[in-house]
């Protein structure tokens, strides 16, 4: 005789929906969140809802990534409870704050947030080494919308036509790490500027703040600067950069060395590596101090789907790579391939990630300082994120970010609202 479950009115009950608080909890236990957000401050005179319960907003828009300033209002406006404290804002009170933000509080919290981290061993090295990697980014750009610290370009195709475009970039820093990266800083690109005068700020200031983070720092072949070399070892860091212009010396210097000697060759992960490590000194103006130039010829082979149905095919792909480092003799071969390698972290686990996952190439307010402001609680709440992903949650039904991050955002759209945030 079979025996089925009865069913009764507990068993029918929906599960408590708990991901939003236990998030916010999270913050509060181990980083002090909202603690440190009382410390933010702005520039209005004699405010009505104070510049933290502005922040706690912004924040928990962030968490439930909600992508925009309206459907906040929205959750607002349908919430169980009203807005009786008046302390909730409104989407024009959020964004006309963020215009006027200090940025400098931001970066504060996000380097108690590190410290903390780094102290309680929540994040972990990059295959034992501490790296740090740096890029621009390009956010947004509109044919129509613009302000004055937007840069201008024209993408008409047709030689006597003008077609303006304006953008906002910036630079990032952020740290390698084998399960998630951790954000640090950005800094603005201004208009008629480079990407290495924003990045020579963004370091200088990173060196300060976070001296023991990191040990090296890795860039693509834009870094492959006598100035960014300098400024980093004027630091105690060692830098590492793509060698991609052939026209350079330290190119031709590497590949002549590698026709007259052996390379070392071993596998590791299905890739075989052929790895010439040349020390070169002389052949470049803007660094006086001898350098490494490593070439590493890299095979793989790749299972691909054959134009028959149900068919495979494998194919060989091949990758030739060039870097130039100061890192000392001591440091393995394998260990600078790895290194140089892990820059595309910032593109796949942070530019990636913040754009197609949390709404990062939105612009909720169209100022630089807003625009700053948004990206940096936007790191403060991917770094808290990946830790809580990483250490906290167990359930097997949760298995990646998205499903995770759909929990956050279905409970914060039901909960009852208090103040600032539900709670």
């Amino acid at each position: 005789m079979i025996r089925y479950p009865s069913l009764t009115i507990a068993s029918l009950k929906p599960r408590k929906r708990v991901m939003f608080k236990r998030i916010l909890n999270y913050s509060n236990k181990y980083f002090s969140l909202f603690k440190n957000i009382k410390n933010i401050s702005d520039l209005r005179a004699k405010p009505q809802i104070g510049a933290s319960d502005i922040c706690t907003s912004i924040i928990s828009i962030l968490f439930s990534n909600l992508g925009s300033l309206n459907r906040f209002n929205q959750a607002k406006d349908t919430s169980a409870v009203k807005n009786i404290a008046g302390r909730v804002p409104s989407a024009s009170t959020v964004a006309r704050v963020a215009d006027s933000i200090d940025l400098d509080c931001i970066r504060e919290i996000l380097k108690v947030i590190y410290l903390k981290a780094k102290r309680s061993k929540m994040i972990e090295a990059y295959y034992g080494r501490w790296i740090g990697i740096v890029d621009g980014h390009e956010i947004c750009s509109s044919d129509v919308y613009k302000c004055k610290f937007c840069s201008i370009r024209n993408v008409s195709k047709i030689e006597t036509e003008v077609k303006l475009n304006y953008y906002h970039r910036y630079t990032a820093f952020i740290l390698a790490g084998e399960k998630f990266t951790f954000m640090l800083d950005i800094e603005p690109i201004y208009p008629g500027e480079g990407e290495l005068t924003s990045s020579g700020r963004l370091l200088s200031r990173v060196c300060k703040n976070y001296p023991k983070a990191f040990e090296v720092v890795v860039g693509d072949g834009l870094y492959l600067n006598g100035s960014t070399f300098n400024l980093l070892a004027s630091h105690g860091k060692y830098a590492a950069a793509v060698l991609k212009d052939k026209t350079r010396v330290l190119h031709d210097e590497a590949i002549s060395l590698s026709k007259i000697s052996q390379p070392v060759v071993y596998e590791d992960k299905k890739t075989t590596y052929r790895i010439w490590d040349h020390t070169i000194s002389g052949q470049w103006d803007g660094y006086k101090s001898p350098v490494r130039v490593i070439r590493s010829e890299e095979t793989k082979y790749v299972r691909h789907h054959c134009q028959e149905l149900g068919k495979w095919e494998t194919a060989q792909e091949k990758a030739d790579w060039l870097w130039v480092t100061n890192l000392p003799s001591v440091v393995s071969l394998k260990n600078v391939v790895t290194i140089c390698h892990s820059r595309w972290q910032i593109e796949n686990c942070c530019f990636n990630e913040i754009v197609n996952t949390w709404n990062g190439n939105h612009v909720y307010r169209h100022s630089q300082n807003a625009i700053s402001a948004f990206i940096l609680f936007l790191f403060i709440v991917l770094n808290i994120f990946n830790i809580f992903f990483s250490r906290n949650i167990k359930e097997a039904r949760i298995s990646t970010k998205s499903f995770l991050i759909e929990l956050v955002k279905a409970e914060f759209l039901l909960a009852k609202w208090t103040y600032p945030i539900p709670l």
